[in-house]
């Protein structure tokens, strides 16, 4: 991708885990605690959530129920519930001929269902704390397809400095500039077939 094209998914956007981190742990109890801790070296009692790699996404500050938006055009290739991810919602994208996937985990509900074509800042879903998780928040992912497989790479990298939900406000708004400017040529056009006539 030669430019940022992948839009923030929530407003305001605060980074609470970045990708990379390794800041949660589950209890080894069998009673599935969450706690914020250092995965690298976490309390006796506790082992990381994330393992090694440690995390995979971006864990983004969100309120219950709040809205989630498509960070880009896409189709829904997968939707599901798992007892780590809780309830998630995973894109498919082709920007500029390159394959990305973006995912959205611990929402409350979704509103698209499989196959649905999204376009950039259309609904996805509500953040909650779903999974393992350790409070309301939104676990946004994003993979990108390369020699067959789908890699994790940090969102950062090719996210635009601009929420989702305004990039579909504007492309409306030019959306129906364009109509307008269509009508009126189409006017134009028959006033000056109807001075010709005359």
């Amino acid at each position: 991708m030669s430019k940022k094209e992948i839009y923030q998914p929530l407003k305001p956007f605060i980074i609470n885990q970045r990708f990379g981190e390794n800041k949660a742990c589950v209890s080894t109890d069998g009673y599935n605690k969450y706690i914020t801790c250092d995965g690298n070296n976490p309390p006796t009692g506790f082992k990381s959530v994330y393992g090694e790699k440690g995390h995979l996404g971006l864990d983004l500050g969100a309120w219950h129920g709040q809205e989630v938006y498509c960070a880009r055009d896409g189709f829904v290739y997968f939707i599901d519930t798992h007892p780590r991810s809780g309830l998630d919602v995973r894109v498919e994208h082709n920007i500029n001929g390159t394959k990305y996937r973006t995912i959205y985990e611990h929402l409350l509900g979704y509103a698209p269902k499989v196959g649905d074509k999204l376009s950039t800042g259309q609904l996805i879903g509500w953040a909650d704390n779903t999974g393992w998780s350790s409070g309301d928040h939104l676990h946004f992912q994003v993979e990108i397809l390369k020699d067959g497989y789908w890699t994790p790479i940090d969102p950062m990298s090719v996210m635009d400095n601009i929420y989702a939900k305004d990039v579909l406000k504007l492309s409306n708004k030019i959306k129906y500039v364009a109509e307008q400017v269509a009508m009126l040529a189409d006017r134009i056009a028959e006033y000056i077939r109807g001075k010709s006539r005359s």
